[in-house]
């Protein structure tokens, strides 16, 4: 069931394709679940994309943490407690429990309650429900039982502290919780899940008082937490309130690169070119090799028109990590700026069997391809590329094209042959649209 839910919520592309942030998350959580008393089934980490603060496990070991969760921790250790936290509800098979309950819910709503929760009510979790048909699920939920957050919390913590960060951390993200209900005048979606917060931290507060009452542990183990938040676009409304909190963090530490790179992303988010690049200047004069950073600068010139500096960052970023596909990709379309093609093209035949969020690289390829006038490649690719979109009237013409561009008898041939039968029947099926219902003649 949790693996089901989980193809639903990625079809509908409710999660994350950033590796880096789902790397990042799922190494935290893996070395909580190293000192748990972990079940038998493996575990699957997802960032889910929501501004709101909220994180939820499925059965299965399925577990989901909000992007909004993420840009309000002040530590790895307060994210590592809410990871811990969710673990120990899977452990304890308390979801399983609550769907027991419902055996109404059929994968669909319950993948779309799930969305709905996760992203906090309001029009994008109505957008949720929609989006799996089931409008009339509204006013369903999931909800943890208090007995379910006492368990999650007495074990959580147990995780969280033998993994080697300090337990108090749980607490304190509650009390963030609590701080952001009482500024923003809403109840944050996570309560709506995890009933019972004052209680919750009354009763952590006494088992820190009394079974970790010598417990150290560290704030940050992974690292690079401000990195993290750094990878995610901010509400546009709270993005001058983070410009002003990086802006006073930096004053306390001006020398901090993490800081920097942070501030040079929000610079960039507001239109603020000049101020990002300054940034981002000061932190390579740290950090002369830092991938993040050489990365960022690289893009922000091919943003600005400066295909020749784009390239040079973009190069050296490369250098230190050539699986990279955004430095990839960006450098595709900088040789492709400057005219480059044929190592425009290069760059973005490497991504050909990559899934990239908000790209089709297909669409890159064939533009190269026109360019350097391969005519057979350039029908090819941009089929593909229309392929996705469903556009089947265009993507034939395409697709016919490149055939009349192809030797035949070609591996190549026998394929765009292939794909033209099989569109050609798949637009046969589809039944002819009904003619528009006659008004009724007035008498």
């Amino acid at each position: 069931m949790g693996r089901e839910i989980y193809e639903k919520l990625d079809q509908g592309n409710f999660l994350s394709r950033d590796k880096k942030l789902n790397a990042y998350v799922s190494e935290i959580g893996n070395r909580i679940l190293a000192h748990s008393n972990k079940a038998s089934f493996p575990y699957t980490f997802s960032v889910f994309n929501s501004s709101g603060i909220n994180a939820f496990a499925t059965p299965g070991g399925y577990v989901y943490i909000n992007k909004g969760l993420i840009t309000v921790v002040e530590n790895e250790a307060q994210l590592a407690g809410v990871l811990a936290h969710e673990i120990a509800h899977a452990n304890s098979r308390h979801v399983a429990d609550i769907i027991e309950k419902s055996k109404k819910l059929n994968i669909a709503m319950l993948a779309g309650i799930i969305a709905g929760a996760l992203l906090g009510g309001g029009g994008d979790a109505s957008a949720a429900l929609a989006a799996f048909s089931m409008a009339g699920a509204a006013t369903m939920s999931l909800k943890y039982q208090r007995e379910h957050e006492e368990e999650a919390d007495r074990l959580g913590i147990s995780y969280l502290a033998h993994s080697g960060y300090y337990p108090a951390a749980m607490v304190e993200f509650l009390k963030i919780m609590k701080q952001y209900e009482f500024l923003s005048k809403t109840i944050p979606s996570y309560f709506l899940t995890h009933p019972g917060t004052d209680d919750r931290i009354f009763y952590l507060e006494s088992l820190l008082q009394t079974e970790y009452r010598r417990s150290g542990g560290a704030a940050n183990i992974v690292g690079n937490i401000v990195r993290m938040q750094a990878l995610i676009t901010p509400d546009a409304g709270d993005l001058n309130k983070r410009r002003g909190q990086l802006a006073e963090a930096l004053a306390k530490a001006p020398q901090n690169v993490d800081l920097l790179y942070a501030l040079a992303i929000v610079n960039d988010q507001l239109g603020q070119t000049n101020e990002a690049l300054e940034n981002l200047k000061k932190a390579l004069a740290l950090a002369p090799r830092d991938e993040d950073v050489l990365k960022s600068t690289g893009l922000i010139y091919l943003k600005t028109g400066n295909a020749e500096a784009a390239r040079f960052y973009l190069l050296k970023a490369a250098a230190i990590n050539p699986e990279n596909e955004q430095t990839t990709l960006a450098l595709g379309k900088a040789y492709f700026a400057g005219g480059d093609y044929t190592n425009a093209l290069k760059y973005f035949l490497k991504l050909q069997n990559e899934t990239l969020e908000g790209e089709d690289i297909n669409y890159h390829v064939a533009m190269s391809y026109g360019r350097l006038h391969q005519m057979a490649d350039f029908h090819y690719y941009f089929g593909l590329y229309l392929k996705k979109d469903n556009k089947t009237q265009s993507t034939l013409f395409h697709f016919r094209k490149a055939l009349e561009y192809t030797t035949e008898g070609t591996p190549r041939a026998a394929a765009i042959t292939a794909a033209i039968n099989e569109l050609s029947v798949d637009k046969r099926k589809k039944p002819a649209p009904k003619p528009p219902a006659r008004e009724p003649t007035p008498e």
